[in-house]
């Protein structure tokens, strides 16, 4: 199903340490000039010991900085970090594993890392952890574990957890087939901002399963997904941008101006959160 790709969790180095086990909020790609990668702040915090700068460290390493690149001393960080606990650190170790970036390739041990910072209590490891047993990388295949631990990442907002959960009861993987509940999940995860949910629900409402048919309805959650897709995201982008382009076609202008309208209303439900003063913008997932 989807899991996280080659994309690495930050926090704010600046942020007050958080205990281990509580659920952190993370983001992805964040230009070094917004100041939480700024390597004279960092170095200062790792010196007060500082694990979220520990983690950031490994971060600058992996993504590269000043024409310095080496997952192996992203790896050396990472494993400081999470020694301490991080679990945001034990996540991005097995990212690496996975991806087989400065080590082997070695799903069993990618599996072991997720897990770990899953049981810690880290929404994007227990989506991983899932995505394991339901693939069966890294450990012996089991939906039913696959869904247990897509039910407790969806707990804890992962938004790629509901999606999955919702491909899992629509194609009735370890679970009856029931579309009108896959589209209640996809409808979550749309409303957390994910974009595969947003093309999935237009998908139902296409082809009419679990609702009525509906082609401007699905023309509306194409809208708008199109407005969600993130850039590393555009072979997906793409083929909603075809289906959208279609679809249209079908539809009259007087249902195109009801359409562009109900996108708008579709823009402000799936709207991200503003985050709260101090804290980052917010959880940020890359799927493969």
């Amino acid at each position: 199903m989807r899991s996280n790709a080659l994309a690495f969790a930050i926090l704010l180095a600046a942020s007050l340490p958080a205990p281990a086990i509580e659920q952190e909020e993370t983001f992805t790609g964040i230009a070094p000039d917004e100041g939480q990668l700024d390597p004279a702040l960092l170095a200062e915090l790792v010196r007060k010991g500082d694990i979220r700068a520990i983690n950031n460290v490994g971060l600058l390493w992996a993504q590269g900085y000043q024409g310095r690149q080496s997952y192996q001393e992203a790896l050396r960080w990472w494993r400081e970090a999470a020694d301490r606990g991080y679990t945001v650190s034990m996540n991005n170790i097995g990212l690496l594993y996975a991806h087989g970036h400065g080590v082997e390739q070695d799903m069993q041990q990618a599996f072991e890392w997720w897990h770990q910072s899953a049981f810690l209590g880290n929404a994007w490891a227990m989506n991983s952890v899932g995505d394991c047993y339901e693939n069966g990388d890294g450990v012996q295949q089991d939906l039913v574990m696959a869904m247990t631990w897509y039910r407790s990442a969806a707990e804890h907002g992962d938004r790629m957890a509901m999606f999955n959960i919702g491909a899992m009861i629509e194609h009735g993987k370890g679970v009856p087939q029931d579309y009108a509940d896959a589209l209640s999940w996809y409808r979550k995860s749309a409303q957390a901002g994910d974009a595969s949910a947003m093309r999935a629900i237009a998908r139902f409402h296409h082809e009419g399963l679990g609702v009525s048919v509906d082609l401007v309805e699905a023309y509306a959650w194409h809208g708008v997904a199109e407005l969600r897709f993130p850039p590393e995201e555009a072979t997906e982008a793409e083929a909603n941008r075809r289906e959208l382009q279609a679809l249209a076609v079908q539809l009259s202008p007087e249902q195109i101006e009801r359409g562009k309208t109900r996108i708008e209303e579709l823009e402000t439900l799936t709207r991200p959160p503003e985050p709260e003063p101090g804290k980052p913008p917010g959880a940020g997932e890359v799927r493969t």
